[in-house]
């Protein structure tokens, strides 16, 4: 069975018509076989046939209408042969079961696919033949024949975007291969089909003006400029414009900005992608996580991609490790390597940027979420490309953003443990040794200075407990003041209130790392961290902590837990006893520094900040963390 809805709504099975001739089985069929091998839900198609207000019988009516159309889709001339087509009723909705080739539309999809695939990978010839071959399957407007409803018409208006989209890449292809003769007919046409769609009477003019008739190419823009002005009260675009100047001047093909250059394609780049922030000059220390990393790509068995996960506390150095495994991995990688901070960015704009990367910055993305993330799913099932993901702190929005194909490999920097998916590679960043401390220092200050303070780069070391972030701020600061010594700096942290201030740098952010993952925790657990911070200078056992929270032992080491998952706890130990916790919870020197300037004080606020834990019923056992008002009355 063949069903066409790109043009006049036809449904054939050998050459025997099988098009439904009543209006609202039409346009069922029609939305159906659009979602093909998907189940439709009852109310999307109820609300297609009647809109939003449908008659009380609707769902009866829509039963009588499924059954009609198993009725035809039965009809076979072969007594006893199975038909392949089924409709399939479900719990919720109805899936129309089709080989995909049997609907035009998906024929016209896959094809677009493998043109914009031969177009990235540079074949341009074959990849204009594969567009002109998925263009040639469209007979006229989508549905032309068939009265849409608000469904419908949605599918339709994609449709058509698709098909000016694949156009748009075409005629820009054959432009870059010197057809100008050839589109000049094609375009003429587009245009008055789409008066107003500024990419075509650029593409157009640019064709005249390569054939060499140029006063032909300036009549267009008289007419595309009229059009625009009197139905839309707007002028013509930047690249209208620019090109009309090129054109007054006697500017070559060049000038027009088309001819000549695929770099501005609307389909997917020939460049690859390089996203990767610059590695640091001199990387210190984990040779076991590097040569970890190293080994799971290696051995990828090509069934699914390597996910490297990057866990550690605020100022452990993530962000660094991260892009420094990239940069040691990535000409495993040929087709292009993606990045994205997710603390500047939402997961949803990241998706935007890796498919612009791909495509270009003009090209038309899917309208929803679910599209785009399928899209870039496609685009790398089938190439070797590398994703580093910083400051990670969701599941499902990091999932998101994986590439699919065996070839390709993913770093994530998490500031809590993610339960991600298919990771390769866990890598818990535990404390420098001080060798490696002491190296990093001397990678900013250099070895002479260095050595000639030794003793006071160990105290550094250890007053910081390695740090990486704060070790790199302590050299940046002793960088720009070269009359200081290690031991003057030194003696100026002796305060641990003064670290902050000691420690400040444009470009090393101490107390910045630390607000992003406190900025993580919901309210009540920050509210909870603020607390044990500011009052548990020694590690504590859970009695401790609740003792300080003003809650149960349960609620706090639910607390306790969820900070360590966080990292910014640490368990240090166990205790003794039948009625102690195994564990003993520890806050850092340089987080509980961090922690003191972030808190908001009670002058702030003009509240106790102590936190409080008050039962939620309806959350089971889930608590919550609760601010309460002094002389409120609240208990």
């Amino acid at each position: 069975m063949q069903v066409r809805v790109l043009g006049p709504f036809e449904v054939a099975r050998d050459q025997q018509s099988l098009t439904p001739s009543q209006p609202k089985l039409r346009q069922l069929f029609a939305l159906l076989a659009l979602s093909a091998n998907s189940v439709v839900r009852s109310e999307r198609l109820t609300e297609e046939l009647w809109g939003p207000r449908p008659p009380a019988k609707a769902t009866a009516t829509l039963q009588t209408y499924v059954s009609h159309l198993r009725r035809l889709l039965a009809a076979d001339g072969t007594a006893g042969q199975r038909c392949p087509t089924v409709l399939h009723t479900r719990h919720v909705g109805y899936a129309l079961s089709v080989p995909d080739k049997a609907v035009d539309a998906h024929r016209f999809t896959e094809l677009v696919e493998r043109g914009r695939a031969e177009l990235d990978h540079g074949q341009f010839e074959a990849g204009a033949r594969t567009l002109r071959c998925a263009l040639g399957i469209w007979r006229g407007a989508a549905l032309s024949d068939v009265e849409s409803g608000p469904v419908l018409s949605g599918h339709v208006a994609r449709l058509e975007e698709a098909r000016v989209a694949a156009i748009d890449q075409l005629v820009e292809v054959e432009l870059t291969l010197g057809h100008h003769h050839e589109v000049i007919g094609e375009l003429s046409a587009l245009v008055r089909e789409y008066p107003a769609h500024e990419g075509l009477h650029v593409k157009l003019m640019t064709a005249l003006h390569q054939a060499g008739r140029r006063s032909e190419a300036l009549h267009v823009f008289q007419r595309v400029r009229t059009t625009l002005v009197d139905d839309l009260g707007l002028e013509p675009g930047p690249q209208l414009r620019r090109v009309h100047r090129a054109l007054l001047v006697g500017g070559s093909a060049a000038d027009t900005g088309a001819a000549g250059r695929p770099t501005a394609r609307t389909g997917p780049a020939v460049e690859r992608p390089a996203q990767l922030p610059p590695d640091v000059p001199v990387f210190v220390g984990r040779r076991t996580e590097i040569a970890a990393t190293q080994a799971l790509v290696a051995d990828a068995d090509g069934s699914a991609p390597s996910v490297v996960s990057v866990v550690g506390p605020p100022g452990s150095g993530k962000s660094a490790l991260c892009v420094h495994l990239a940069h040691v991995v990535r000409a495993r990688f040929p087709h292009g390597q993606f990045y994205a901070d997710l603390a500047e960015l939402t997961c949803e704009d990241a998706l935007v940027g890796f498919l612009r990367a791909i495509r270009g910055p003009a090209a038309p993305l899917p309208v929803s979420a679910e599209e785009r993330v399928g899209l870039f799913r496609s685009w790398t099932a089938g190439r070797k490309v590398l994703v580093v993901l910083d400051n990670a702190v969701t599941t499902a929005g990091t999932a998101r953003l994986l590439p699919s194909g065996g070839g390709c490999a993913a770093i994530v920097g998490c500031r809590s443990r993610l339960p991600l998916r298919g990771v390769g590679l866990s890598l818990e960043l535990s404390r420098w040794s001080e060798d490696d401390g002491i190296e990093l220092l001397a990678s900013v200050l250099g070895w002479p200075r260095v050595r000639r303070e030794l003793p006071a780069a160990c105290q550094l070391f250890r007053l910081f407990e390695g740090m990486p972030l704060a070790l790199v701020a302590s050299a940046s600061r002793l960088t720009v003041r070269p009359h200081w010594s290690l031991s003057m700096l030194v003696d100026r942290l002796g305060n641990e209130r003064d670290w902050l201030e000691e420690l400040a740098n444009a470009e090393v952010d101490v107390l910045g790392s630390v607000e992003l993952t406190c900025q993580s925790l919901p309210q009540g657990r920050r509210s909870a961290f603020y607390s044990l911070a500011a009052s548990a200078a020694e590690p504590v056992t859970v009695d401790q902590a609740a003792a300080l929270l003003e809650t149960d032992s349960r609620q706090a080491e639910s607390v306790l837990e969820s900070l360590v998952e966080f990292q910014l706890l640490e368990v240090v130990g166990a205790g003794n006893g039948p009625s102690v916790a195994p564990f003993r919870y520890r806050v850092s020197p340089l987080i509980r520094v961090a922690a003191a300037a972030l808190a908001p004080t009670a002058e702030q606020s003009g509240t106790d900040t102590t936190p409080h834990l008050r039962r939620e019923p309806e959350l089971g056992d889930e608590y919550v963390m609760d601010r309460v008002g002094v002389g409120s009355g609240t208990s």
